[in-house]
């Protein structure tokens, strides 16, 4: 392996990272596809809740997995070790030409869109999209202690900004605007076990992808000091605190905003909340929030996800025979950072923006093959368990096994579902996945 980057990352630019990743546009845009799906208001907080504790009990396990491999690239490394040289492999070719730039580029054109919208500019949201790209990257490059202060600072921000408008929004809004069950609850106080047997499997749907991002930190081990402490803390604490947040936002939404208005109307609720607060200023508050919560998610993509090419990347450019291995393997000598990676990265998330230009288009892109592999890394502890015999104070997956499998079955539901509804973009992703299958067993040839 290769030990070139430094550890630098302490537990508050853990934090920061995986509550960064975490917190994107999701939790101001999914209220209101939720609640077309929710029939009362009690729903909204289940599922909320349900997908936190699911993506906790993937968290709890994989926080096991990284503390084997606590090095850069740590995902390649685990799946490598537990699944096999060609699923390894796949892990990172999914990541360079799937999942890594699909998500950069569809929080780049999420934010372009919102940026030309609020400045009137007339500027193209792919071209702003682009820009920020470039920018992070920029970032990037400077140094490891630049872009984790930059994170930090983000996610303080968006973080402090939204629990003032929730918190405020409770002090401030008349308590005559609290609401009475609506239409739309009373209606449908019924169902029994299959009708929330639907709702949850319709739920988990529609909210699973704004939690989206808690591996993230994984890809940058190499770089967290005390990576076997501060890397399952990171987790756990970032996890409950995003899910807690995710929920207190939702009651201010539900307080404000009666669970059929919310479902129906053009408005999200978020500016609903703000305006009923603080006025029409609130509006506008909550459109630069929007900006800096997509900036944050989007600075820590372009961070972490580099270093998972990198960890393979630093392993197999000592074949000696593909430039392209060697030259992601790099790392400037001056500022410690993967160099190669950053760029690679930063160039096909471009090309994934200009080709896509629509941010549905582009989730859809990437999000079976990347939660599959989620999957085979939260069930690689079965594998480790026989093989590596644990010391008392290493950290250990609490409630094994029941937690790594609730993970697994709900994220597979989940990928099933995918599969059926968003047929032509997902099959994209699959198949752009599978071509690494080939190109492994021509380099494993070679090599």
């Amino acid at each position: 392996m290769n030990h070139s980057l430094k550890r630098q990352l302490g537990l508050v630019a853990v934090l920061s990272i995986v509550m960064g990743d975490m917190m994107g546009s999701g939790i101001f845009y999914t209220p209101q596809e939720l609640a077309l799906v929710a029939t009362q208001s009690w729903q909204i907080y289940f599922l909320w809740g349900l997908c936190g504790f699911i993506i906790l009990c993937g968290a709890l396990s994989v926080a096991e997995t990284c503390t084997y491999f606590p090095e850069s690239g740590s995902d390649y490394f685990i799946i490598k070790e537990g699944w096999g040289d060609g699923l390894g492999f796949l892990r990172v070719w999914t990541n360079m030409w799937v999942s890594g730039p699909g998500s950069i580029a569809a929080v780049a054109i999420l934010f372009g869109e919102f940026f030309t919208k609020f400045s009137g500019s007339g500027i193209e949201p792919v071209i702003i999209g682009i820009a920020v790209i470039v920018f992070f990257v920029g970032i990037n490059l400077v140094g490891v202690s630049w872009s984790s202060w930059t994170q930090i600072l983000l996610t303080t921000i968006k973080v402090s900004a939204l629990l003032f408008i929730v918190v405020m929004s409770i002090f401030l809004v008349d308590t005559t605007l609290l609401l009475e069950p609506t239409l739309n609850e009373s209606q449908h106080s019924g169902g029994g076990i299959l009708q929330l047997f639907r709702l949850t499997g319709l739920g988990i749907g529609v909210v699973l992808f704004t939690y989206d991002g808690w591996i993230d930190i994984i890809h940058a081990a190499g770089e967290v000091k005390n990576p076997k402490k501060n890397i399952p803390a990171g987790l756990i604490i970032g996890i409950i605190g995003i899910t807690v947040l995710y929920l207190f936002t939702n009651y201010a939404y539900l307080r404000v905003v009666p669970l059929s208005e919310m479902g129906r109307g053009n408005q999200l609720a978020i500016f609903k909340v703000a305006e009923a607060t603080f006025g029409m200023i609130g509006g506008k508050f909550i459109s630069i929030l929007l900006m800096v919560s997509i900036l944050g998610a989007l600075g820590g993509l372009i961070m972490t996800n580099p270093r998972l090419i990198y960890g393979m990347s630093a392993q197999l450019q000592s074949s000696g025979k593909f430039s392209l291995f060697k030259f992601l393997s790099n790392v400037n000598s001056k500022t410690g950072v993967p160099s190669g990676s950053l760029l690679f990265m930063g160039a096909i998330s471009i090309v994934a923006l200009i080709y896509l230009q629509s941010f549905s288009r582009i989730v859809n892109f990437f999000v079976v093959p990347n939660h599959f592999f989620n999957i085979l890394l939260v069930a690689a502890i079965f594998k480790f368990r026989k093989k590596i015999d644990r010391k008392p104070q290493d950290y250990h997956t609490p409630f094994y096994p029941v937690t790594p499998i609730l993970f697994i079955i709900t994220i597979s539901g989940f990928l099933f579902a995918a599969i059926i509804y968003r047929p032509q973009d997902t099959i994209i992703g699959i198949l752009l996945t599978a071509i690494g299958i080939p190109f492994y067993l021509w380099f494993k040839e070679r090599k």
